[in-house]
């Protein structure tokens, strides 16, 4: 796998990915945070990149920050 996916993983080298398996919570967690920074925080244009709509990524927000 290139280093360019192993940061979009979250990962930091593909030898993290040896000590640190993240769930797929996290993965996803961690690419749609990925996704509304690259739309600078722009939420239904991130929802329009990711195909999901903007309510469904301000109640996964709301469930992260409860956790």
């Amino acid at each position: 796998m290139s280093d360019a996916l192993y940061l979009a993983a979250g990962y930091k080298t593909s030898k993290q990915v040896d000590t640190e398996i993240k769930t797929l919570a996290e993965m996803e967690r961690i690419y749609i945070e990925t996704v509304i920074a690259f739309c600078d925080g722009n939420i239904p244009r991130a929802a329009e990149v990711l195909e999901i709509s903007p309510s469904t990524i301000y109640r996964k927000q709301a469930q992260w920050h409860i956790k």
